[in-house]
């Protein structure tokens, strides 16, 4: 073996062997996160969606977490500017203990020219090469190693998802993406994807592949519209090979772009675009993890909106299949996007989905206590008995279906109210029926008494013959009294 091929592999068994321990919030079970979401209010759920950029003001960000349930905050490098990591880790602290539900923080530790921990005063003279620099250097060793190195360095400031690594592919020196990229070849990038997405999530801070479905050669966004007319086929050959690999690598996370893909949809943004988020990233290439927005607040959604006469991009983004949305007008957003549930341009049930996967992925990073997502129970605080019908009364998981099932038949159903509170009534049966309640994860069994009848009076058996025979002698009576009686019947003497 070669010496640098052993220093990657001890590179990477060691982040294995070392990496954070489970937490107890593995033991949270997906249900458990449902019911939790359940229970949250519609402004709660919408306030998850939002990763925000933090307001200059450490009492202004709190405030803002607390009020308006926000899923995240994201760090640039004003946020560490002055600041040493520890300093930094002592915000993040506070900010996080405002939030009811844990915060994801992140930030974009590309390295090389975006390289966020720069900032601090702790990193200031701490080298964070590009991946081009870092493989020019010393091969994928050096690369995978640097990118270990300012994961850990992340994850001791309290950031724990980065927007990180950059999957788009560029040959040429002069466009916008190029020194961010891996500066290779779709194969060779996409070679490079799953590799690192990996050794950087062994870590325990999250990894996201950005900026899907590819730059290109394409302007810089922040400023203003760019368009790509690249076919799907193109793109399906070339572009999103790095994509795929990050997606069968378990990517945690993917940033869509705000370049317009004319081929795709003419008409959107490619963030606001359903037929790029829902139709080709969740349906075509089958990615089951977090999506979020690039920063709505660049030049290129400015310009989408204000053409467009939009108070906020926000809705759009949800309505394409967007989990989370990387902007700072959540004041506006949230209730723009409750107004649009209302309307039923979003479904609940899709802000639900996107709850879920969120805290999935809060799970996976040991952001959550169990203590918080208890096991969901059905409690029976009353039951009352009719010559017909048994009605319960009862507790459990909040905004839940309630089902009760006799063997596979379904015999009842009724919906808790959002202080978890339910009422079912179920038929009586000629037979008594042992009866399986359910309401997500929640489940006890019951028995339904079998319904009374009452019982004809039954007549005994010699009664019949009794009558029969009372009517026998008193025909034969009235015939013997008759006889007696005819006229010209006695005998003269």
């Amino acid at each position: 073996m070669k010496l640098g091929q052993a220093i990657v592999f001890a590179l990477v068994a060691g982040v294995l062997l070392s990496g954070p321990e489970p937490a107890a919030a593995a033991t949270i079970t997906d249900a458990q996160l449902t019911d939790y979401i359940n229970r949250m209010s519609l402004e709660e759920q919408i306030g998850q969606l939002f990763v925000a950029p933090t307001p200059a003001s450490p009492t202004d960000a709190q405030t803002a977490v607390a009020k308006y349930h926000l899923g995240g905050l994201i760090l640039f490098g004003r946020d560490l500017t002055g600041k040493t990591a520890a300093q930094v880790a002592a915000v993040v602290r506070a900010d996080q203990a405002k939030a009811k539900v844990p915060l994801l923080i992140a930030t974009d530790q590309e390295g090389g020219s975006v390289s966020r921990l720069s900032s601090s005063l702790t990193y200031a003279n701490t080298p964070f090469p590009s991946p081009q620099a870092a493989n020019r250097a010393g091969g994928m060793a050096k690369v995978l190693a640097a990118a270990t190195t300012a994961q850990e360095d992340l994850a001791a400031l309290g950031v724990n998802w980065n927007f990180a690594p950059v999957a788009d592919v560029s040959t040429n020196p002069a466009s916008f993406i190029y020194a961010r990229t891996f500066g290779q070849n779709y194969q060779a990038t996409a070679d490079y994807i799953k590799q690192v997405v990996p050794v950087m999530q062994s870590t325990g801070v999250g990894a996201t592949l950005k900026h899907f479905p590819g730059y290109g050669d394409q302007g810089d966004t922040h400023v203003g519209f760019a368009t790509s007319a690249r076919p799907l086929a193109q793109l399906q050959q070339r572009d999103l090979l790095p994509f795929q690999a990050g997606i069968d690598a378990g990517v945690d996370g993917i940033m869509v772009t705000h370049i317009i893909m004319t081929a795709i949809d003419p008409n959107y943004p490619a963030s606001l675009s359903a037929k790029v988020v829902t139709q080709l990233l969740r349906k075509q290439m089958h990615y089951q993890n977090v999506i979020i927005t690039d920063d709505l607040s660049m030049g290129a959604i400015g310009d989408f909106t204000r053409a467009h006469h939009l108070a906020t991009a926000d809705v759009l983004a949800v309505q394409a299949g967007n989990d989370l949305i990387l902007h700072n007008d959540y004041a506006t957003g949230i209730p723009a996007i409750a107004a649009a549930v209302a309307k039923g341009t979003i479904s609940r049930q899709q802000i639900q989905a996107a709850d879920l996967r969120i805290l999935q992925l809060k799970r996976k990073l040991n952001l959550l206590a169990a203590a918080q997502f208890p096991a969901a129970k059905l409690t029976l605080t009353q039951r009352k008995l009719t010559k017909r019908t048994l009605t319960l009364h009862g507790t459990g998981p909040a905004n839940t279906t309630v089902n009760a099932m006799a063997g596979a038949a379904k015999i009842g159903t009724t919906r808790t109210t959002a202080a978890g509170a339910f009422t079912l009534a179920l038929a009586r049966t000629a037979r008594t029926r042992h009866v399986t309640l359910t309401a997500s994860s929640a489940k006890r069994t019951i028995t339904i008494p079998a319904r009374r009848h009452k019982q004809p009076v039954k007549r005994q058996a010699w009664l019949p013959w009794a009558a029969g025979g009372a009517g026998v002698v008193v025909i034969a009576g009235l015939a013997g009294i008759a006889t007696r009686h005819r006229p010209g019947r006695h005998r003269r003497h």
